[in-house]
């Protein structure tokens, strides 16, 4: 019989009060908040406590508190991937981070879709006597070498391509192709991104 968190995990409808789902939240919340308590001069342990908290972490990874997740068992980070301040998974949906990604303060990834009907995100007891309310996850996937511009959002279903950048303020909407430069809400490809172009050429 398939468990609640494997039909998460694939990106199936499933019950958002299962108890099993219920057990790794807390267990996520327990490490996230060990981490979020660590002082500056901790570095060894917030990258042990980031790779028990995610289920595939690369080498050279750096992760700044706070850091707020809703399951750490749906995340797969690669090498050389640095994290800023307040980053947020609310992740029931997979969540695959590549290599030499670049994330700002204050960005979110949100994986999880709920019913736009609201009679359908009411929660109420099924044939079992449990608690029971449907949400739809689906996968987000980061390619190598992004860079998430500050208070930036992406959301349930996108893919961002190789080497594209995310601008700040970005509500990402639509998968994103790589090697451009994306931007606004929703966001939307502003154009390609040329070989050794800087952030000071983008500005003038």
């Amino acid at each position: 019989m398939t468990t609640q968190f494997e039909r998460m995990i694939a990106g199936l409808s499933f019950n958002r009060w299962d108890q099993d789902l219920a057990v790794r939240r807390l267990a996520t919340r327990q490490l996230t908040h060990r981490f979020n308590l660590t002082t500056p001069e901790q570095d060894s342990l917030r990258v042990e406590l980031v790779h028990e908290l995610f289920v595939e972490v690369g080498k050279n990874i750096e992760v700044c508190p706070p850091l707020t997740v809703d399951y750490g068992d749906t995340v797969f980070i690669g090498d050389d991937v640095f994290i800023n301040t307040n980053f947020t998974l609310v992740n029931s949906g997979k969540i695959t981070i590549g290599d030499r990604v670049m994330i700002a303060p204050n960005v979110s990834l949100f994986s999880i879709n709920h019913a736009l009907d609201p009679e359908l995100r009411k929660t109420y007891i099924n044939q079992q006597g449990e608690r029971e309310v449907i949400d739809y996850p689906a996968p987000i996937t980061i390619g190598d070498d992004v860079w998430i511009g500050g208070h930036a959002v992406i959301l349930a279903g996108v893919t961002v391509g190789n080497g594209s950048v995310v601008a700040a303020g970005a509500v990402v909407t639509k998968d994103v192709p790589a090697g451009v430069l994306v931007g606004g809400n929703p966001a939307k490809v502003i154009r390609e991104i040329q070989a050794g172009e800087t952030v000071r050429e983008v500005r003038e």
